[in-house]
């Protein structure tokens, strides 16, 4: 199951803030390498203030449902609401693991970066689905069923 979050950014929150906010809605008691959220800030920040979560979330899968979270821009933004609803579940307390859209020319460097200092989140291409969701989109083509078969 997929749960969404929507959280107003540029002009009601700095890219800074709105990385802040993400956090905290994701870490609570128990969260695992929450440290490496902090570290990835300056990353973060910058997908960001690109605006590709607009069109794209951030996706948090782990412990409970999957969560996807979108910012809001512009006057979307500012005809937001600033409270963001709060979890029933702390998506970071066991393994989880985050992607994020970015432009196709920043996957490289952010990667790495990433990689370094908060290997549990990746970047992907705004304009392609993160690598796990390409595995799972191709293995669920490639099943056929032989329905002659279970006659």
């Amino acid at each position: 199951m997929k749960v969404r979050r929507d959280i107003a950014s540029i002009p009601k929150r700095s890219a800074a803030d709105t990385w802040r906010e993400i956090v905290k809605l994701i870490t609570g008691s128990g969260s695992v390498d929450a440290a490496s959220l902090t570290a990835a800030a300056s990353v973060m920040e910058s997908l960001i203030t690109d605006e590709h979560p607009a069109r794209v979330p951030i996706v948090v899968k782990g412990v409970g449902s999957r969560l996807v979270i979108y910012c809001l821009f512009g006057e979307d933004a500012m005809d937001a609401d600033m409270d963001i609803p709060k979890l029933n579940w702390n998506p970071t307390a066991g393994n989880w693991a985050m992607t994020a859209p970015t432009d196709a020319v920043d996957v490289a460097w952010m990667n790495k970066t990433l990689k370094e200092r908060a290997p549990r989140i990746a970047v992907h291409d705004v304009n392609a689905a993160p690598a796990d969701e390409e595995d799972a989109a191709a293995a669920s083509q490639e099943l056929t069923i032989d329905w002659g078969a279970l006659g």
